[in-house]
Parts: C-alpha cells; sequence; structure tokens
C-alpha cells in the first residue's frame, strides 16, 4: 500500500491512528507470548474472508457447521466490518475484530492450531500452527501480480487445477513446485452442488423466463486512488456507452422477458455510476449485497448466463455449465494487462466488444441457443480438477481436523 496515497486518502490525524493501533496491537501480542507461546494449543480454527462470511472462507464455514465441526471446535471470525457483529452466531462460534486491538484476538492466535484467510493472511505465531492460504477468487484472466502475496509462514495454498499450476505460482510470486501448492479446489465451488437455495429470491419476487447475472471486475475504487482501467465509462460501467444504449437494453431485456443484474464489483468506486434500476435491469453494488445477504456462488446458481470479462466470475460460472459471455470492450485501457499472451485459449463463449454483440448474446440465451457448450467443455478441464462439491471436505482431510 502506498503510505502517500493513505495519507491523502485518511488524512494524518487517521493515519497516526492507525499506527497507534498496529504498534498497540504488537504490544498485546507480545505481553500475552510471554504467557502463552509454550502453552498446548487449543482445537480452535481462525477464519477470515474477503468480505467477513463470505468467500472461501464462508464456504468453508458453512461446512463446519453443517457437519456439526462446532459440536467439538471451536471457530473464530477475523472480521472486518462493525456490521457483522450483528449476526448471530452458533454455538462454540467466536467473532473479533482483525484490525482493532484487543487481548482476545490475540489469545486467539497464540493457542489455535488452524487459521485460514481468503485476502489478509494472519502470520502464524508458533511453528506448530498450521495455516492455509484460500484466496477469494479463482482463475481470471486480469494479472494481478504484485497485488497477492503469500506470507511465508503460511503451510498451504489452495489451487484449482494441475494446468494452472503455472500460472497460478507466478500470479503468487511462487515457484511451479512449491511444496505447499496443494491441489484441493476452492471452498466456494461447493456452492454450485449445494442442495441449499439460491440467492435470486433475495434479489426479485417476479418470474422472467431467463436470468443473465453480468460481473464487471473491479476498475476504478477501492481507495488510494488504484485505477486498473484508463476508461472507466461515462455511465461508470463498461461496455454501454450512452443512456440511450443502457434504455435500448432494458427494451430488448423487457421484449424478450429477460431480467438482467448487473452485480457491480464491492470495491468500485460508485460516484461515477450514473445507472439506477430499470424494469427489467437490476444494480446490486457491494452494500445493497451486504444488506440482502447475497452470495455470488448461490446467485449464480439461479441464473441462465453470465456477462463477465478477465475476472474470475467467468470461470466460476463454468461449474453452473451455463453460457458465458466475455466484455472485452475496454481491453486495451486495462492497465494490469492479462496473464496469458492468447486469451482466446482460456475463453469459451461469446465475444463481446459493443452492444450489438451483447444484443446477439441475450437472443441467444433466450432462443436457448448454446453456441459453445462444446467449448465450454474443453475449458472446464483446464480450470478445475474436481467436479464433485467436496472441495471443503478434502480441505478438512488436508488440514487433519477430525471429528
Amino acid at each position: 500500500m502506498n503510505a502517500i496515497k493513505y495519507i491523502q486518502e485518511k488524512g494524518i490525524k487517521q493515519t497516526l491512528h492507525v499506527i497507534y493501533q498496529y504498534k498497540l496491537d504488537i504490544v498485546i501480542q507480545k505481553v500475552l507470548g510471554v504467557f502463552l507461546k509454550n502453552k498446548p494449543l487449543k482445537d480452535i480454527i481462525v477464519i477470515e474472508s474477503h468480505n467477513d462470511f463470505d468467500s472461501n472462507g464462508g464456504a468453508f464455514y458453512e461446512y463446519l457447521i453443517d457437519h456439526h465441526y462446532n459440536d467439538t471446535y471451536k471457530i473464530v471470525w477475523l472480521i472486518k466490518h462493525k456490521e457483522s457483529l450483528e449476526k448471530t452466531l452458533p454455538k462454540n462460534v467466536d467473532y473479533v475484530m482483525q484490525f482493532v486491538p484487543s487481548f482476545k484476538k490475540n489469545y486467539y492466535k497464540w493457542v489455535a492450531k488452524w487459521f485460514t484467510s481468503d485476502n489478509n493472511s494472519s502470520k502464524k505465531l508458533r511453528k506448530d500452527q498450521t495455516s492455509i492460504y484460500f484466496g477469494h477468487g479463482g482463475f481470471g484472466l486480469k494479472n494481478c501480480k504484485g497485488l497477492m502475496t503469500i506470507p511465508a509462514s503460511v503451510d498451504y495454498v489452495a489451487m484449482p487445477s494441475h494446468p494452472l499450476s503455472d500460472i497460478f505460482s507466478d500470479q503468487f510470486m511462487l515457484q511451479p513446485d512449491d511444496p505447499r501448492l496443494c491441489y484441493i479446489g476452492f471452498p466456494y465451488v461447493d456452492n454450485f452442488y449445494s442442495d441449499a437455495k439460491g440467492d435470486l429470491s433475495k434479489v426479485t419476487q417476479h418470474t422472467f423466463k431467463k436470468v443473465i447475472l453480468w460481473m464487471p471486475t473491479f476498475r476504478k475504487g477501492g481507495g488510494y486512488d488504484r485505477q486498473d482501467c484508463d476508461r472507466v465509462g461515462e455511465l461508470g460501467i463498461p461496455l454501454i456507452r450512452t443512456m440511450e444504449e443502457y434504455n435500448q437494453l432494458n427494451a430488448l431485456l423487457q421484449k424478450e422477458d429477460i431480467l438482467l443484474i448487473l452485480k457491480i464489483h464491492p470495491k468500485q468506486d460508485l460516484n461515477e455510476l450514473k445507472i439506477k434500476d430499470m424494469s427489467n435491469i437490476r444494480i446490486l453494488t457491494g452494500e445493497t449485497v451486504k444488506a440482502l445477504g447475497i452470495d455470488n456462488y448461490r446467485l449464480m446458481k439461479d441464473c441462465d448466463a453470465l456477462i463477465s470479462d478477465y475476472s474470475s466470475a467467468a470461470y466460476d460460472f463454468l461449474q453452473v455449465n451455463k453460457p458465458i459471455a466475455y466484455d472485452f470492450s475496454d481491453v486495451n485501457d486495462y492497465k494490469l494487462g492479462l496473464v496469458v499472451e492468447d486469451p482466446s485459449e482460456y475463453m469459451a463463449g461469446h465475444f463481446i466488444k459493443n452492444f450489438e454483440d451483447l444484443s446477439t448474446f441475450i437472443k441467444d440465451v433466450e432462443e436457448n441457443n448454446d453456441v459453445y457448450y462444446a467449448e465450454r467443455q474443453e475449458l472446464r478441464k483446464k480450470i478445475f480438477d474436481y467436479y464433485d462439491g467436496n472441495n471443503c471436505k478434502r480441505a478438512v482431510e488436508l488440514l487433519g481436523i477430525t471429528k
């Protein structure tokens, strides 16, 4: 993180407060270490996820609860948002604020046997503890090298498939033969194989002939003036250039009796978002997703097709095995670049660069014209080793968590 940008964004007072909290946390940790560093570890599992109770950590947690591991083990959440403190927890489950100094949090860090992380890995305090990094997204085309680092103390790094080992290890700045790479799949994938109800009903109670989910990747926002794309778009979204096109899109969807759910990336800057809900378009932001309790993967289960771009969402949806469209309308302005030289080798769907391409995809979905079915089956083999909904089970076995 750029310190100067942080100060500009938050101000000197907030910056000094953060430094004070960090120093205080270290003091608390060291004081407790005097008494706890040689104590036996306890059957405690500490979980961190991308946005609290979501992503891989959330799926892993749900598996533990559904299979009654909390009867034997204590589960502790490291949470980022105060709103999460209002969540009702099952027995033997606790939570602490991840970035707020506390004796309770550091006590858990000293005595817990296991740590899982999606985003901010907690450094192990003892060699006999076990840590696994799940990550908060699967394979995507966008180049995130240098934006994700795996602490040396992490024991395992979850991987989706052997064919992707070179790309993933390069993105994590690890060697392809790093012994910590474990090919167990990502826990969130299990959502696609669950009998649990999907989340479409949280978006609408109306019935449509088809539902298309559009998930543009992050382009600008996230704090600290980060901007991954030189051009964000006049409406704050890619592909759709004017309000006239936006209205035409809604008219087309209305004619075909299709609902388009436009899920804005949770870190995207909303100040430039100029669109609103229409009769056949629903917009979801990070705030509305949180308020409605929507999970990306449970929502994907209920949708008939997906529009994405360089994001991992386009590859997560392969587990659903339904039509995909790739929006490359601003690829020349995307500053991060792509992880492969020829992205077409990792695409199995409509390639859209303008409104006309988008219209063609929508009509194909309405007519059940799955043009890229065969290509999609081949791509799935590259992206995933498993299609069985047992990734959480494999993670539990790897970590040695037994009943």
